[in-house]
């Protein structure tokens, strides 16, 4: 991915994650293009990417359109999350190396920065890394494979249903797992995560009434 498509890329992720792309709106390739003063060829890429990323759905014939999500798979997504993740930490404490765990520290310390500079974007992303890194820990390559996509259609879920204090305390909770690990309590480790998971789930705003916004050409520049 050039320069180019890369801003591009940032820019409509980053709208959806802020909410101001909503669910189930059409991407229009030409508009985006002119947006950026782009061929629609890298606009192109960067919707596959974010399609691969489930944050986008390609209908053939119709166009791309922002993922919606509805709150029964919402439900089901978080039901997955915890099902797989209370595994992966406990095998992640008791399979983790010096260098993994300095890792998850250094993570760690890195999204607590990106939440003292109110960068949401950047401290939700390292979120996602953080448990991603966990279920790397854990040393089944399916576990990393199937979070990786479940974390993906969070952050769907969050985009749609989130009220904008589904952060709050997530850096206290990721330490508490930390500390956990840490000292390979797998019980604890697998009680905070579960409890963690429980807790985004119950911030969000389970309703379907979305305030569509104006153009995209106005989103984008």
């Amino acid at each position: 991915m050039n320069s180019k498509e890369l801003e591009v890329y940032k820019k409509i992720k980053q709208a959806i994650l802020h909410r101001k792309l909503f669910p189930n709106m059409q991407l229009v390739e030409k508009e985006i293009a002119d947006s950026f003063g782009v061929s629609r060829t890298p606009v192109r890429n960067v919707l596959r990417k974010l399609s691969y990323e489930r944050l986008v759905k390609i209908i053939e014939n119709k166009g791309a359109f922002v993922t919606y999500s509805s709150i029964e798979e919402a439900k089901e997504v978080f039901e997955m999350r915890r099902i797989l993740e209370a595994e992966a930490v406990r095998k992640a404490c008791r399979l983790y190396n010096q260098e993994q765990i300095q890792e998850l520290e250094n993570m760690l310390q890195e999204e607590l920065r990106e939440i003292e500079q109110g960068n949401y974007f950047e401290a939700l992303q390292m979120s996602g890394d953080f448990h991603l890194k966990i279920a790397e820990m854990a040393g089944n390559s399916y576990f990393y494979q199937y979070l990786e996509d479940l974390i993906s259609l969070t952050y769907v879920i969050i985009s749609i249903y989130g009220r904008g204090d589904e952060r709050n305390g997530t850096c206290c909770h990721h330490l508490e797992i930390f500390h956990a690990i840490k000292e390979r309590d797998e019980d604890l480790a697998e009680k905070l995560t579960v409890d963690h998971l429980k807790e985004i789930e119950s911030n969000l705003h389970f309703n379907e009434n979305f305030q569509h916004s104006t153009s995209l050409l106005e989103l984008l520049t």
